[in-house]
């Protein structure tokens, strides 16, 4: 949600981010599936983090919930599929549940509305399910007091990833997790430590966040080989350094970091 470095902060975290740069800077969350060029969350620097990762093809495109640090950068459509100078749109695909689509309409000034029917350098397709080649995605509405969340099932004839970013608590049931290569989860708590020494338990988001023990427990309930956790935010006060610290004492849970590759 907040980058690493904080533009506006000199914490310790942040300073060592703009000395170490790489793995110790944080951009927003968003997923890559490399097998179909499909990007899951459009945030504000996702045109920055694409250029990193030396993404230069896109050819599907989902983003999983209204929220601003996910939809702020849908501005990337412009380039891929809308010709300026000859005013002339190729539209990649926009994949999202309908209730998803209809709340980013209504969050951000139809902008999907624009850009399908002006630029015309997007179509949108809202559905629940779609199947590009072997790979077949589920879109899941995780829907909580938050309001609507996609989670995708992403699997071929062997693999499965679930891809459950934000506003994941309650984890509501659904038997597609079951049996999962990796769950790639956001919004956990690594101790309950957060930033300059304050304690989650006193923050007024805590009843939001999964501690180390709820994600286990779905661990085993869903019988999930591995678990990455993401959506780490600048508010949690820890770098990278501290995460592989961390991680030594869990069993398959490990701490996503920009430019992670995942290969199933």
């Amino acid at each position: 949600m907040f980058q690493i470095p904080n533009p506006f902060c000199q914490c310790p975290i942040c300073e060592e981010a703009r000395v170490k740069r790489g793995r110790y800077e944080r951009l927003g969350p968003s997923l890559y599936i490399e097998d179909i060029q499909m990007l899951i969350d459009t945030p504000e620097d996702i045109g920055v983090a694409c250029d990193r990762q030396g993404i230069s093809e896109i050819k599907y495109l989902s983003i999983s919930h209204k929220d601003p640090d996910h939809t702020r950068g849908m501005r990337i459509v412009e380039p891929l599929g809308y010709d300026c100078i000859a005013d002339k749109g190729s539209p990649i695909q926009f994949i999202a549940l309908p209730e998803v689509a209809d709340d980013i309409n209504a969050w951000n000034g139809d902008g999907l509305k624009y850009y399908e029917n002006v630029l015309h350098c997007i179509s949108i397709h809202k559905t629940d399910h779609i199947k590009i080649g072997d790979i077949e995605i589920h879109l899941v509405n995780n829907k909580t007091h938050r309001g609507n969340m996609t989670f995708y099932v992403i699997s071929d004839k062997c693999r499965k990833a679930v891809y459950a970013c934000c506003d994941v608590k309650p984890f509501l049931h659904n038997e597609l997790y079951y049996d999962a290569d990796v769950l790639i989860v956001g919004l956990v708590s690594d101790d309950g430590i957060l930033k300059g020494g304050k304690r989650l338990e006193e923050a007024p988001f805590r009843d939001d966040m999964f501690t180390i023990e709820e994600i286990m427990e779905l661990k085993r309930k869903y019988r999930i080989k591995r678990i990455i956790v993401t959506h780490i935010d600048e508010y949690w006060g820890k770098s990278y350094a501290d995460y592989l610290k961390i991680e030594k004492n869990l069993d398959n849970i490990s701490f996503a970091y920009d430019g992670m590759e995942i290969i199933l």
